[in-house]
């Protein structure tokens, strides 16, 4: 009986591990994609999900994108190409849409600033007109805020150096990008 139990408790265990595996955010992974997965490799490692309608000899050389689907029609993924030439198309960023992507510490779509505050070292704070872009070089990712979520004093000057303590904790993402580099042999 207690062999039978450890069994169980061990497929179970593989199945968790399988699962958070393929919705993990790491450097230059999302899931099951790498920086090396060819474009045409997509459907079947998220064949559990809907991938847009793709062509890739009408695509190449043009910047469209990939949108992956969730089961109720959701867009879940934007993956943008990384064409290098004809024949080898790779990832080079995959917006997340999907809050079933998330890192070890959490980290989703749905997270706020306080996440990022607690658990990253926040390599660069781009200021722009309308959002604040936070680089986080740890997990190869950049997440864009609305400034409207900042202080007055902060909202309307894209001139003036924004630091992290000036950010709420409750700010939303706007936007959740993963950038994917190829590693230099």
């Amino acid at each position: 009986m207690k062999l039978l139990s450890l069994f169980f408790l061990s497929v179970i265990l593989m199945g968790c591990s399988n699962s958070t595996s393929e919705t993990l955010i790491a450097k230059n992974q999302l899931g099951l994609l790498r920086p090396s997965t060819q474009i045409n490799e997509i459907s079947s490692i998220l064949e559990k999900d809907s991938i847009g309608e793709f062509n890739l000899k009408s695509r190449i050389n043009t910047t469209n994108e990939i949108e992956v689907f969730t089961k109720e029609g959701e867009v879940s993924l934007i993956i943008e190409p990384n064409y290098q030439g004809d024949s080898l198309v790779t990832i080079s960023e995959i917006q997340i849409l999907d809050p079933k992507y998330k890192t070890r510490e959490g980290l989703t779509i749905q997270s706020d600033f306080k996440t990022i505050y607690e658990n990253y070292k926040i390599n660069n704070i781009q200021n722009t007109i309308n959002s604040v872009i936070l680089s986080i070089d740890e997990i190869g990712a950049y997440i864009v805020i609305d400034k409207k979520h900042l202080p007055s004093k902060l909202k309307f000057d894209s001139e003036i150096k924004i630091e992290a303590n000036q950010i709420p904790g409750k700010a939303p993402f706007k936007y959740f990008w993963l950038r994917f580099e190829e590693s230099t042999p």
